[in-house]
């Protein structure tokens, strides 16, 4: 079980040094959030980097967590090793939890976010429909930037791998089957996306309750389904952790780039009462 364990202490700690990096404020009402997802940049987002969505002081987590994919791809032989063991494969409780991680990462991550802002909008909660917002931009930057990838870097999947090989790509090779699609997990990458960004949001706005509860609890459901990934065979463990840097680098992106554009188009469009 070392290779579980160290694949959710990776993903979690990926997502917490993700989160520190979004701007933090006083507690506001939610009659404020409206307003305050629109207020003036601070005087660093001014630069070019700020308005293409990263700042300076992101650069090293981004670092960070390039380099944790990279020390973590060493380990995916004997992390397939590991989901292939028969005591792995054949455990009802593992069973039962990667199919939670599975669905989390194809139906509830996809979901939230525009749930979130139809539900803000319906009661006249501006707070829950800016973190429905920004769920669902991070969703698409992430989801298009991994389906991109995936189809470029033609990386076969464990399980369709011969000889358990994780050294096997095909440039291209993802335009032609899904089984070579394994780089970079999706699952992770939506996952991250959606619990960065609401962990920022809840600290954000000092949601009472799901500022303390809530952190943790969207860290853990994205670890159990990169995790589940792995287990599953259908993403080494160098995909999840990839997969969650890339989830978490679309919430950086979508957060540094609202605050770099105050009153977008996109705001007043879809957040105006």
């Amino acid at each position: 079980m070392w290779h579980g364990a160290m694949i959710t202490r990776c993903i979690v700690a990926l997502s917490a040094s993700a989160t520190v990096v979004m701007p933090q404020g006083p507690v506001q009402s939610h009659a404020t959030i409206g307003a305050s997802s629109m207020r003036a940049p601070r005087a660093s987002s001014t630069n070019q980097y700020a308005r293409l969505g990263v700042l300076h002081a992101d650069a090293w987590k981004l670092g960070g967590l390039t380099a944790a994919a990279l020390l973590v791809a060493t380990a995916d032989r004997r992390g397939d090793a590991w989901a292939r063991h028969p005591g792995v494969q054949g455990d009802a409780t593992l069973d039962v939890l990667s199919s939670i991680g599975d669905k989390s990462g194809v139906i509830v991550a996809p979901a939230v976010g525009p749930a979130l802002w139809l539900l803000g909008r319906a009661r006249g909660d501006s707070g829950t429909a800016v973190s429905g917002l920004r769920t669902t931009e991070a969703l698409l930057v992430s989801g298009a930037t991994v389906t991109l990838i995936k189809l470029l870097a033609g990386r076969t999947r464990p399980f369709a791998s011969a000889d358990h090989s994780p050294t096997h790509w095909d440039l291209f090779g993802g335009f032609h089957s899904d089984s070579t699609r394994s780089f970079a997990s999706g699952h992770a990458a939506l996952a991250a996306a959606v619990a960065v960004t609401l962990a920022a949001e809840w600290r954000r706005q000092g949601t009472h309750g799901w500022q303390t509860v809530g952190p943790p609890s969207v860290y853990a459901l994205a670890t159990l389904t990169a995790a589940s990934r792995v287990r599953d065979r259908k993403h080494w463990m160098s995909d999840v952790v990839s997969g969650a840097a890339l989830g978490v680098l679309g919430a950086l992106v979508v957060r540094r780039w609202h605050d770099a554009h105050p009153q977008s188009r996109i705001d007043r469009a879809l957040l105006r009462q």
